[in-house]
C-alpha cells in the first residue's frame, strides 16, 4: 500500500513539474505597458480603496490620449472613438457658462431669492446624468471656501457664505434595490450628496483623494492673470411680456466674465476645460472615472459697497465624470491621428506587413484595432481582411506567425507624372474593305475611287477574294472538324431582367447620383443672401438627405434632452410653498434661468447654432419679483407664451463681433406668429398630449447637510423622489431646413425633446413644452456606399468604386460633401500602384469619372484592383529539381 502511495505521489509531482516547466501557448506575448496599467486598475476595489494611498488611486496621465482640446476643436477632426469624451468636455463647459452667467446676471440684492436654489442645483446635476446614459456617470459643482451664498435657509442672515458647498451626483448600481425585482441594473437611479458635509469634507485639501481637478482652478487668489484667464462674453436679449409684442425693439446687451478663450498655440494651462487623469472614485460611485472640469467665474465679494475691491474670480468648479472603462484606448503606434503621449501606443500585435487602425466601442480592453495590409501587400486568399485585433490577442504564436500576414504584390504600377496628349478613341474591327484598301491603295492616295480606277481594281478584288476562299478550303481539308453529337439538354428560360448582368461601373445607381446632385445643388445655391427670394418648399431638403444625424449628432441631441430632463424633474417635484424646518423650497422658474440655460447650450458646443425652450400655452408660471406690489401677481405670473431662443452671432469679417464671444436670445412670444401653430410643435404635442406610457421613470436619492456648518449628511424630506422624462429615442429629428430668419441663417437639422410637469392640481403629468437644438448640417458626414433598399439614405449607391474588385468604406469626420469614401480591394484582389496607399480615394474616383464624362484624358478605368498574384511569376525549388531529375531519367 505504501509503494502505491509513493508511486502516486511521484506521478503527481512529475505532472506538476511538467506543467510548470512546459511553456503555455501564450507565453510568447511579452508583458507591456497595458499589462502594467491593468494591474494598477485591478488592484483597487470598493473594499480596499480607503486603505490605499492617493497615488495608488490614480493612473498615469498618458492613459488618456488624444483628449479634446478646446482651441483645436475647429481645426482638427474628432473621431468617433472620442465623441463621448468630447460630450463630457462640452457639458462641463456648459454648466460653467450657465452658473457664471446666472450668478453675474442676478447679482443684485433684490435678485438674491431668484438665484438657483438647493433643488435647482441638485436637479441640474441629476439631469446631466439621466439624459446621457453611456456618456456621463457623474456631475458636480464644487464651490471654493466662503464663495457659496445659500438662499435656501430661512435662519441664515443675508450675505452669509457657506464654508464649502459641493453637491455631486453619480449613477448608482441599483441591482440590489428592493424595488428592482429583476435584479438588473436600470441606469435610472442617481445619488446626490453634498460632499462638503460630514467627515473628510474639505475637498480643496491636497490630501483629499478624489479631487485631481482642484489644482487646475482653486484657489484663485492672485489677480495678475485675470486678463488672460477670464474672458468677457456679450449676450443680447430681446424680452417680451405681452403676446405678439416685444418690450423694446432693441436688444438689451449684457456682458459677463466666463472661462477663458485660448489661442490655438496656447498651452494646456490656458484651456477652459481640463481633463484629469483616471482616478478611483472611492466611497461614491466606486469606479475608475475621468473628470472634465471648467471654472465658474463670479465677482467677489458678491455684495459689497467697495466695488473697487471686487474682481472676477474662480468661485466654483463644474465637473462632469465619465467611466474610464468606456474610453477607447489606441494600441496603434504613434502616428498622425494618434499623438504622443499615449501609454498604450505600440501594444498592438500587427505583423510587419500590416498597419494598425483603431476601432470604436472596445473601451479599456485589448483588441480595439484592426490590421490592414501595408501598401504593396494584399490579403491571402483564405482571409477576407482586415485582421481583427481581438483575434490577434487570442492567437497562439504559431497562429500569429502563419495566419495574420499579408502577401507581397508583384509588378506594381507607377502613376505617370505627365498626362498623355492623346484622347482615347473607339476601337474598330477591320473588315474586308479596309484590308483591301490598305493593300491596293497607297497611303498617300485618297480612298475615294474614280471611275477609271474602279475598272482596274475590280479584278484585283475578285482575285483577292478567290485567294482567301482557297486558303480556307485547304485549312479545312488539312484539319477536318470532328463533331460529337451531344445529348439534348433543355435550356432553362432566363428572364430578361436576370439575363442582364451589371458591369463593375453600372453598380453605381445613376438615378441616385442625379438625385444627389440636385440635393447638393440646392444646398449650395441657397445662402443667407438668396434665401429670402425662395419659396418655402425650396428651403427644405428630403429627410433622407440627413441620414446618420441621429448617431453623428447624438451628443447634441442629448444636450437638449438634458434640459428637458431638468425641466421635467423640477416641474414635477418642486413646490414653492413647501418648507422643511429652516430649509425652504425652491421658488418657481424665472425667465433669467431659462434664458441662461438655452444660451449655455449654444455657447458650449460649436456644432449647435441655435437652442430654445418653447412652453405650451399658459404652461409657464413664474414667481413674481421680490419687490412686487401688484396684488394681481401675488401668487405668480402665468405667461400665455414663453419661448426663449438663443443663437450664435457669426462674425462677418475681420474685427466684427461674433463667433465665440457674442450671442443673442429672443422670446418667440413677441413674434406675431404663434410658435404653437408650427407643425413640429403640434406633432410633438399630439404625440404626448394624453399618453405617457413611454416615459421612463428615474429615481433620485438626495442627501443634504444636517445643519448650516455641515456636520453630517441626512436624507432630504423626499427621499427618494421620482420623475418621468423622455428618452433620446422619444425625441424627433426634423428634416434639413434652411432657417432664413436673420438669426441662424444656415442649413440645420433640429432635434425636439418634450418635457412634462404636474397639472394645476398636482395630481397627474401633462405635456409642458418642447426643448430644441439646431445643429449645423455642414457638420454631417455623408455615406455614399451601397446600402439596403430600406435604408433611408439619399446618397447610398453613389460611390464610384469598382464593385467587382473593391468594396466601399465611408470616411468619418468629413463635411457635407461628396467623395469622402475609400475603395478598398476585395478578397482575392490587390492594390497595384506603387504609392503609400492601399485603397483608392473617393475624391480621386469622382474627379476621374468627371473627366471621362467630359471627354478629356483620364485614368478612371485604371482605378481598380487586380486579381491577386496575377502578375507574379513564382516557382518552387523542389518542383524544379524534381522535374529536372525526371527529364534526365527519361
Amino acid at each position: 500500500m505504501s509503494g502505491t502511495r509513493q508511486l502516486l505521489v511521484c506521478l503527481f509531482v512529475s505532472i506538476c513539474a511538467v506543467y510548470l516547466v512546459s511553456p503555455t501557448p501564450y507565453e510568447w506575448m511579452v508583458r507591456d505597458r497595458w499589462d502594467i496599467i491593468n494591474d494598477m486598475f485591478s488592484n483597487v476595489s470598493a473594499q480596499n480603496c480607503r486603505s490605499k494611498d492617493k497615488d495608488q488611486l490614480m493612473l498615469p496621465i498618458d492613459t488618456i490620449a488624444a483628449a479634446p482640446r478646446y482651441n483645436q476643436l475647429l481645426s482638427s477632426k474628432t473621431f468617433s472613438n472620442r465623441t463621448n469624451l468630447l460630450h463630457v468636455h462640452n457639458m462641463a463647459l456648459n454648466r460653467a457658462f450657465f452658473y457664471s452667467l446666472i450668478y453675474q446676471r442676478l447679482n443684485n440684492t433684490w435678485d438674491f431669492a431668484t438665484q438657483p436654489g438647493l433643488m435647482y442645483i441638485y436637479m441640474s446635476a441629476t439631469a446631466d446624468i439621466s439624459a446621457s446614459a453611456g456618456f456621463i456617470n457623474g456631475s458636480g459643482l464644487f464651490f471654493d471656501n466662503n464663495c457659496s451664498y445659500p438662499n435656501w435657509y430661512t435662519t441664515l442672515p443675508f450675505n452669509t457664505t457657506l464654508n464649502l458647498f459641493g453637491p455631486k451626483a453619480w449613477r448608482e448600481d441599483d441591482y440590489n434595490e428592493p424595488t428592482n425585482y429583476l435584479r438588473e441594473p436600470t441606469n435610472s437611479t442617481i445619488d446626490i450628496w453634498d460632499l462638503a458635509a460630514g467627515n473628510a469634507r474639505n475637498y480643496t485639501d491636497k490630501r483629499y483623494k478624489g479631487n485631481p481637478w482642484v489644482e487646475f482652478w482653486l484657489p484663485d487668489l492672485k489677480a495678475d492673470t485675470d486678463s488672460t484667464r477670464k474672458f468677457t462674453y456679450s449676450v443680447a436679449i430681446k424680452y417680451s411680456n405681452t403676446t405678439g409684442k416685444f418690450t423694446t425693439d432693441a436688444f438689451e446687451e449684457f456682458k459677463f466674465f466666463g472661462p477663458q478663450q485660448p489661442g490655438s498655440e496656447d498651452p494646456d494651462t490656458m484651456l477652459p476645460v481640463r481633463i484629469t487623469r483616471p482616478y478611483f472614485d472611492c466611497g461614491q460611485s466606486n469606479r475608475w472615472i475621468v473628470t472634465a472640469s471648467s471654472p465658474v467665474v463670479e465677482f467677489m465679494p458678491r455684495y459689497s459697497n467697495f466695488t473697487h475691491l471686487r474682481r472676477p474670480r474662480f468661485t466654483a468648479v463644474s465637473t462632469i465624470d465619465m467611466e474610464f472603462e468606456r474610453i477607447d484606448m489606441n494600441q496603434c503606434p504613434i502616428m498622425q491621428g494618434n499623438p504622443a503621449p499615449n501609454a498604450f501606443a505600440g501594444t498592438a500585435r500587427c505583423r510587419s506587413t500590416t498597419s494598425c487602425e483603431p476601432l470604436m466601442g472596445y473601451g479599456f480592453r485589448r483588441g480595439g484595432y484592426q490590421c490592414v495590409c501595408n501598401p504593396g501587400y494584399y490579403y491571402p486568399w483564405w482571409h477576407d481582411g482586415p485582421f481583427m485585433g481581438i483575434e490577434l490577442e487570442q492567437a497562439t504564436r504559431a497562429e500569429w506567425e502563419v495566419s495574420f500576414d499579408c502577401l507581397l504584390v508583384a509588378d506594381r504600377q507607377v502613376i505617370p507624372n505627365v498626362m498623355p496628349t492623346f484622347v482615347r478613341k473607339r476601337r474598330s474591327v477591320a473588315n474586308m474593305k479596309s484590308l483591301f484598301l490598305k493593300e491596293a491603295i497607297p497611303e498617300d492616295q485618297s480612298p475615294r475611287l474614280t471611275r477609271s480606277l474602279k475598272k482596274t481594281l475590280i479584278p484585283t478584288l475578285q482575285a483577292l477574294r478567290e485567294e482567301l476562299q482557297r486558303k480556307k478550303r485547304e485549312e479545312s481539308s488539312a484539319n477536318p472538324k470532328v463533331t460529337i453529337k451531344k445529348r439534348h439538354v433543355a435550356k432553362a428560360k432566363v428572364e430578361p431582367s436576370r439575363a442582364h448582368r451589371r458591369s463593375k461601373r453600372e453598380a453605381t445607381d445613376e438615378q441616385a447620383v442625379n438625385r444627389m446632385m440636385k440635393i447638393l445643388q440646392r444646398y449650395q445655391e441657397i445662402t443667407p443672401a438668396t434665401c429670402g427670394d425662395r419659396k418655402a418648399y425650396e428651403l427644405l431638403l428630403p429627410g433622407d438627405a440627413a441620414y446618420g444625424m441621429n448617431k453623428q449628432f447624438e451628443a447634441q441631441g442629448r444636450t437638449a434632452l438634458r434640459l428637458a430632463h431638468f425641466l421635467s424633474n423640477f416641474l414635477q417635484n418642486v413646490d414653492e410653498y413647501e418648507e422643511f424646518g429652516n430649509l425652504k423650497g425652491d421658488r418657481r422658474l424665472n425667465e433669467t434661468q431659462i434664458y441662461a440655460e438655452v444660451i449655455a447650450n449654444v455657447m458650449a458646443d460649436w456644432k449647435i447654432v441655435g437652442a430654445g425652450v418653447f412652453f405650451d400655452r399658459y404652461k409657464f408660471r413664474m414667481s413674481p419679483p421680490i419687490n412686487n406690489t401688484d396684488p394681481r401677481f401675488v401668487n405668480g405670473i402665468t405667461r400665455e407664451f414663453f419661448g426663449p431662443f438663443a443663437w450664435r452671432v457669426r462674425a462677418t469679417g475681420v474685427g466684427s463681433v461674433g463667433g465665440a464671444d457674442y450671442f443673442k436670445a429672443m422670446d418667440f412670444a413677441g413674434l406675431p406668429k404663434y410658435y404653437t401653430d408650427e407643425s413640429w410643435f403640434r406633432s410633438m404635442k399630439a404625440r404626448w398630449a394624453t399618453n405617457f406610457v413611454g416615459l421612463k421613470k428615474f429615481t433620485a436619492k438626495p442627501m443634504i447637510r444636517s445643519n448650516y456648518p455641515g456636520d453630517s449628511l441626512v436624507r432630504f424630506e423626499y427621499y427618494p423622489y421620482t420623475y418621468r422624462a423622455a428618452q433620446y429615442e422619444d425625441g424627433e429629428w426634423l428634416r434639413p431646413q434652411f432657417k432664413c430668419d436673420q438669426m441662424v441663417d444656415s442649413w440645420v437639422v433640429t432635434y425636439l425633446a418634450p418635457f412634462f410637469g404636474k397639472d394645476d392640481i398636482k395630481q397627474n403629468i401633462e405635456f409642458k413644452g418642447v426643448v430644441t437644438v439646431d445643429v449645423s448640417l455642414s457638420e454631417l458626414s455623408l455615406d455614399q456606399c451601397p446600402g439596403d433598399f430600406h435604408t433611408p439614405n439619399a446618397f447610398k449607391n453613389t460611390a464610384r468604386c469598382d464593385f467587382e474588385s473593391q468594396f466601399c468604406v465611408p470616411w468619418e469626420g468629413r463635411r457635407y460633401s461628396t467623395g469622402y469614401y475609400k475603395c478598398e480591394c476585395r478578397q482575392g484582389f490587390e492594390y497595384t500602384f506603387n504609392d503609400l496607399n492601399w485603397y483608392f480615394d473617393g475624391q480621386t474616383m469622382e474627379q476621374e469619372y468627371k473627366k471621362m464624362m467630359q471627354g478629356i484624358p483620364d485614368r478612371f478605368e485604371t482605378l481598380k484592383c487586380r486579381k491577386a498574384g496575377a502578375a507574379a511569376i513564382t516557382s518552387s525549388l523542389v518542383l524544379v529539381v524534381f522535374i529536372t531529375l525526371l527529364n534526365l531519367m527519361l
